[in-house]
This record gives C-alpha cells, sequence and structure tokens, in this order.
C-alpha cells in the first residue's frame, strides 16, 4: 500500500493549519503521496490553494468568471426516448431531478453545481457523497477536499475516502461507489492537477510584483530620489558614526517624506544634503507588462480568452470572444461533470441506463431573440422539430392542440406529413379516400 500524506492531518488525524485560519500550511492543501509535492511556494512561504482563491485577484479573477457563469447553465435530469427522443424529468418525476433540485437542506441546485465546480477549478479535485435516504430518496452531502485522505490499494487505483470534520466522532470511511469524484486526467495518479499548482510560479511572480508595488506605495516619496552627501566632513567619520548619521536621517525622512500620506511634502535637509532624482529601472518600468503576462498565463491554463479578464484585444468582436469563452472556457469542465455523474452516479449506482444529466447551455448561448425565434420557424418548417419542440427550445409549455406534434413541410403552405399530399390535379376525394372525407386544412391557411 502507497502511504498517503495529507498535510492538514496531524499524527491524530486532526484537520490543522501551522497558522490556524491563515491557510499557510506545510506545503499544499491537498492529498499527496510521498515524493509528490503540492502547493504553491510563494517567496517566503507556501500558501493553501483555497487561501490563494481568497486572496490572490488574479486566481479569484479567472476562477470567479467560471462560478458566476455557471449559474446559468441548469444542470437537468431526462429520461431517454425512442432513438434520439428525450423527456426533460422535473423534480418530483424522479429522484435523482428532486435531489439535484434539493440536494442538502438549504441547497439550491446552483449551491451543488457551484461545489463541483468550484472545487474542481481551485483543487483540480471535488468529492460529493451521496446517500439514499427512506423511499429511496437521494441526496448529496458535499465533501471538503482538503480534509479528505484517499484509501489506495494500488498506486493508481482509489479503494475509498477517509473524510475528516471538525469532530473526531463524525470522521468515516466511504467506498469509492458512494462517493462522486470529478478529475481531469493526470499523469501522477488518479487525482487530478490542481491549476494552481500548475500556475505556481506565474503566482508567485504575481505575489511578488503585487508586494513590491505595495512597499513602493508605502515607501516611496514623491518621485523616486536619493539623498547625496556633498560635505566633505561626512567622510571623514568613522565607520560608526556615518552609520549612526545615516540611521537617523533615514528614520527622518522616512517620518516626513515615505508613504503616501506624506506626497507632495516638500524636501527639508540640514546643509551638506541634497536630493538626487532617480528614474525607474529597467524591471520596475516593465512591471506592469509582466502583471499582464501573468494575467495571459492563468487565462490560457483555465483555457479562457482575454475577454474574460477584461482584457479586450483589437479587432476582436466581443460576441465572438464571449461564445469562445462559453464553448472553449466554460463547457468542458461542465461536460466533465455530467458525464462523471452520468457514469458513478446514474449508470454506476442507481443502475438507470435511460437516465442521464445535461447542462443546457441555450440560454446562455442564446443570441438575438427575434433570430431564435426566425431559426425555430425555419426548423418547422423544414422537418427539423415539431412545434412543440420549438416551443420547448423557447422554454414555453406544450401545447395540447392537434398538429402541434407533427412535423411539416413547405407546400402551398405548411402542410402535415401525416397527411398525404394530393396529386396535382385531383381534389379532397384523392387525399381522403373518403368520397364524404373533406380535405385536411393546411397549416397557415383559413376556414
Amino acid at each position: 500500500m502507497v502511504t498517503v500524506i495529507s498535510n492538514v492531518i496531524d499524527s491524530e488525524g486532526i484537520p490543522i493549519e501551522v497558522t490556524p485560519g491563515g491557510g499557510n500550511l506545510r506545503r499544499g492543501s491537498i492529498p499527496y503521496a510521498i515524493d509528490m509535492r503540492r502547493g504553491v511556494a510563494l517567496v517566503d512561504h507556501h500558501l493553501s490553494f483555497a487561501r490563494l482563491f481568497a486572496s490572490q485577484p488574479l486566481v479569484a479573477g479567472v476562477v470567479g468568471w467560471f462560478m458566476r457563469q455557471h449559474r446559468r447553465v441548469p444542470l437537468k435530469v431526462y429520461r431517454r426516448e425512442g432513438d434520439d427522443g428525450r423527456r426533460h424529468l422535473r423534480p418530483g418525476e424522479h429522484r435523482l431531478a428532486t435531489a439535484i433540485d434539493r440536494p442538502w437542506e438549504g441547497g439550491s441546485s446552483i449551491d451543488l453545481v457551484a461545489h463541483l465546480l468550484g472545487s474542481f477549478l481551485i483543487h483540480g479535485n471535488t468529492l460529493t457523497e451521496t446517500d439514499s435516504g427512506a423511499r429511496e430518496a437521494l441526496r448529496f452531502l458535499p465533501i471538503d477536499w482538503r480534509y479528505t485522505t484517499p484509501i489506495l490499494a494500488w498506486r493508481d487505483a482509489i479503494g475509498g475516502w477517509n473524510i475528516d470534520t471538525d469532530s473526531p466522532a463524525e470522521r468515516r470511511t466511504r467506498g469509492v461507489d458512494t462517493v462522486l469524484h470529478v478529475r481531469d486526467y493526470s499523469p501522477l495518479g488518479p487525482f487530478g492537477l490542481s491549476p494552481l499548482e500548475q500556475l505556481g510560479v506565474t503566482i508567485a511572480i504575481e505575489d511578488a510584483a503585487q508586494r513590491h508595488q505595495r512597499a513602493m506605495l508605502a515607501n516611496g516619496v514623491r518621485t523616486a530620489s536619493a539623498i547625496q552627501a556633498s560635505d566633505d566632513r561626512f567622510f571623514g567619520l568613522g565607520p560608526e558614526e556615518r552609520k549612526e548619521l545615516m540611521t537617523g536621517l533615514r528614520e527622518d525622512v522616512e517620518d516626513t517624506q515615505a508613504g503616501p500620506e506624506n506626497a507632495g511634502r516638500p524636501w527639508v535637509l540640514p546643509p551638506g544634503l541634497e536630493v538626487k532624482p532617480v528614474g525607474q529601472t529597467a524591471q520596475e518600468a516593465a512591471l506592469i507588462e509582466q502583471r499582464q503576462v501573468s494575467r495571459i498565463e492563468a487565462l490560457g491554463v483555465y483555457g479562457l480568452p482575454p475577454y474574460a479578464a477584461g482584457v479586450h484585444e483589437r479587432g476582436a468582436e466581443l460576441p465572438e470572444q464571449r461564445q469562445i469563452a462559453y464553448t472553449d472556457g466554460l463547457a468542458p469542465p461542465l461536460i466533465l461533470i455530467e458525464e462523471c455523474i452520468n457514469a458513478q452516479l446514474v449508470r454506476g449506482l442507481l443502475h438507470e441506463e435511460d437516465i442521464f444529466v445535461a447542462f443546457d447551455f441555450a440560454n446562455l448561448l442564446r443570441g438575438d431573440h427575434l433570430k431564435e425565434i426566425e431559426a425555430i420557424r425555419e426548423a418547422v418548417a423544414t422537418a427539423v422539430m415539431t412545434p412543440n419542440e420549438g416551443r420547448s427550445e423557447l422554454n414555453k409549455p406544450r401545447s395540447p392542440q392537434d398538429g402541434m406534434d407533427d412535423f411539416y413541410l413547405p407546400r402551398n403552405n405548411l402542410w402535415p406529413l401525416s397527411v398525404p399530399y394530393p396529386d396535382k390535379g385531383m381534389g379532397a376525394e384523392a387525399t381522403a379516400g373518403d368520397g364524404n372525407a373533406a380535405e385536411p386544412t393546411p397549416a397557415g391557411s383559413t376556414t
């Protein structure tokens, strides 16, 4: 058995942090096998992935975009009907639809997807416990990845999970069949890689750049300057005297000139000292550009175009960038989540081959409302969909009227496919096969 260590679980099995509540962990924030380092090393300390999301605007901006946009994409349950048909199952019609609508007490479907997506984007993994209650009711229980350790029967196979909580009495072990595990591919083992681990160097540079700018604002004077001693007597002093003089002068300058509150104050120096302006170094001049590069690197790891971080490229249309962000950025992780639910929960636990879940991107990708109606009208007029299917695309209720579930093709008017079209020059008797039958009224005509 491979020994697995969690850097937030001590020898007695209690979740801890080096700085309680501060998020400064020993190495990272997720379980790792020996020789598999996890975490982001900043200049002088390590920071957990969760704390990075909470404190770094680079991470919060990218992950926050996903967390806002997923609310516009509902997770729905469907039942397969016929060869390619499907029917949307609403809460109360199936226990999975009810569980997704109310995953836990006080929770909603948005809360469930936020847990699944958020942990995946930050830690590269997300765990959710499933439980069957009375009357086969299904419920979900979110699991904090930081306080969970895997049970590895083999180095590449997870046999179960040890789930820790704040209360030692509530620690529990669960098998893989009752825990939904969403992860992406990793060559290092059966765990997903956190995008923040892949962005370790980028985040370290960004953190250093922020601290540099903050120090420049806190310690800088009105213009970057140096104080030059022009009195030859200064160089005649002993080392200790010069050091004492420089220390006192530095303290006086910091009290009267340094910091944003002292900006604009005039210089007042004793005789023999003068202020010399100092220009920016090449590194300081390129600092803003470097931070821009860091942002682009973060977008690249998460698969987002610059639009998602508020960067608008010249010559790129905003609707096109928005479409790319949805299809190339938001869709892949949501599709991974729905496929994990279908494979592990629907087929693995519930054993229902005709049931599946899918995110509905129709509202998100929907464009101009009038153009959408025109597209649906064209689809109905060419037998691509029925009128009721077109109404469903617009989130309208199905109509019980005759002909609303039929397919139509254009003749002189729209003609239902279920009614044979009369040959040219023949009357209604040839259509109906009965001399007493009336000719069908085609769609779009009046009687």
